[in-house]
């Protein structure tokens, strides 16, 4: 006998909290006789701390989980386990940790041999930060503790001589995260090279079969606060909400106002895609619009993305999840309009209608345990097979590829996608578009040193951009 299929448990808190035990796999185990492990890793400044130099080079919680994938590799089998059929499973800052270990080389090589993304890719913008974004923080750190700043091995001495949990109980907000750590130690090989999609395209990323999604309204919850979740959007808020959001995330100007001046060519680009056109006044319809603009941008498009990369060399699907529990357990304090928010896809992943602790007074409906079912057992035949409705099922889910862009919808009816289901101008905006309109917008005034590359401008690109002006105009003549 090979032993039972093995899932590694990556959990979920934006490298910043959780922990191993945040949820429990019983239920995933006695269903559908797998062997499920739950990764503890260093979070925050115990794992993801850099001096931009050796002294701290970061990235060490991503390290901990590799050191955890090759103990499994290694000893699995004397608990009955499978070393053969290990998958990486994770969910939000979890999924994106299982797509840095298909690009960490020789880091994880050999460790795994399929990954299930939940909520999270590595392929979103701001998802890996280059070291330099932490020199801010590096000081805020060093005021918040009394200690030095420099020499950095100074820095590290301080804080090592504080209580732990002194440490954690008191930082800054900071968002801590892998970083791009190639370089910064002559100790350790890196394991974060380059960006995610540089490394795609240098060939790093793994053939292993992908099982990778997301829900419909994964931001909903960070980005409805407040009235809004009964009022609405007025228009005003929602080009302030917007431009908010995206100019967070844009790269820093050089101190030229000619560059400052090209970001409403950013934010215009933006409103072409998302916003409604003629102008509408429907608070609950700017609303939904605009859940729909934060999904796509941080969930949707990388995930779509990734699974594209992968697909030219490997099985993969995907999926959206669309059905929200029915039960008033899980319902309670939501307005009637949201529907699957971030993290409420796992209360069906993980059995959480059967937990007993929960269900004590038969809180949990029928349905919800039925849909529950049925996505235990999809994602146990992927573990096992690789192909999720391999038994127990009778669902047709097909491959994603280039060719066919299918998901299937996970609702009551457990349907494949349609041009008409997804929005795939929002996907091929931020995934091809956006990108190149803010190289523009952001570096097309510091061209002429040399310093920066030639802006190619394709076909496609002349044409977006043609339209991107005529809407604009069109828009500002009718407000």
């Amino acid at each position: 006998m090979e032993g039972f299929a093995v899932i590694v448990w990556f959990h979920s808190g934006d490298f910043s909290y959780g922990s191993a035990a945040d949820l429990d796999p019983f239920q995933m185990v006695f269903k559908q006789k797998v062997i499920v492990i739950t990764v503890a890793y260093r979070l925050n400044i115990f794992g993801f701390l850099t001096s931009m130099d050796g002294e701290s080079s970061g990235n060490f919680g991503l390290m901990d989980q590799a050191a955890a994938l090759l103990w499994i590799k290694r000893n699995i089998k004397l608990f009955n386990g499978n070393d053969n059929s290990i998958t990486l499973m994770g969910h939000g800052s979890g999924a994106i940790s299982v797509g840095l270990h298909l690009l960490s080389g020789d880091w994880s090589e050999g460790l795994f041999h399929k990954a299930i993304m939940m909520s999270g890719s590595p392929l979103f913008e701001t998802t890996v930060k280059r070291a330099s974004w932490y020199a801010t923080s590096l000081n805020t750190i060093a005021n918040s503790f009394g200690c030095f700043k420099r020499p950095t091995s100074k820095l590290l001495e301080c804080l090592r001589h504080i209580n732990a949990q002194i440490l954690s109980e008191n930082l800054p907000f900071i968002e801590w995260g892998p970083i791009i750590d190639d370089g910064l130690s002559n100790t350790t090989m890196p394991f974060v090279p380059d960006t995610p999609l540089q490394l795609i395209e240098r060939g790093q990323l793994r053939k292993v079969p992908l099982l990778i999604g997301y829900t419909n309204m994964e931001e909903v919850l960070d980005v409805i606060l407040g009235d809004m979740m009964e009022t609405g959007i007025s228009t005003e808020m929602y080009d302030t909400l917007i431009t908010d959001i995206v100019l967070a995330d844009l790269p820093q100007l050089e101190s030229n106002e000619s560059c400052g001046s090209n970001i409403p060519m950013v934010t215009d680009a933006i409103a072409y895609t998302y916003k409604p056109y003629p102008p509408v006044t429907d608070n609950m319809m700017l609303r939904k619009k605009f859940v729909e603009f934060a999904t796509e941008r941080k969930y949707a498009a990388p995930t779509l993305q990734l699974a594209d990369f992968v697909s030219k060399s490997s099985t993969c699907y995907v999926y959206r999840f669309d059905t929200n529990p029915r039960s008033a357990i899980a319902k309670e304090g939501f307005e009637d309009w949201v529907v699957v928010p971030h993290n409420y896809d796992l209360i069906f992943v993980w059995g959480i209608p059967y937990w007993p602790i929960l269900d004590m007074a038969g809180q949990w409906e029928s349905t919800d345990k039925r849909i529950s079912e049925i996505i235990m057992t999809l994602w146990a035949n992927f573990v096992k097979f690789g192909i999720p409705t391999k038994f127990g099922v009778s669902i047709s889910w097909d491959e994603f590829t280039t060719e066919k862009q299918n998901l299937l919808l996970i609702d009551r009816s457990f349907n494949m996608s349609d041009e008409k289901s997804l929005h795939f101008q929002g996907i091929k905006f931020w995934n091809d578009y956006f990108p190149r309109v803010v190289d523009h917008a952001m570096h097309c005034c510091n061209m002429t040193d040399g310093s920066r590359p030639v802006f190619h401008v394709d076909n496609s690109m002349l044409t977006y951009v043609l339209l991107l002006t005529v809407t604009v105009i069109m828009y500002s003549q009718a407000s």
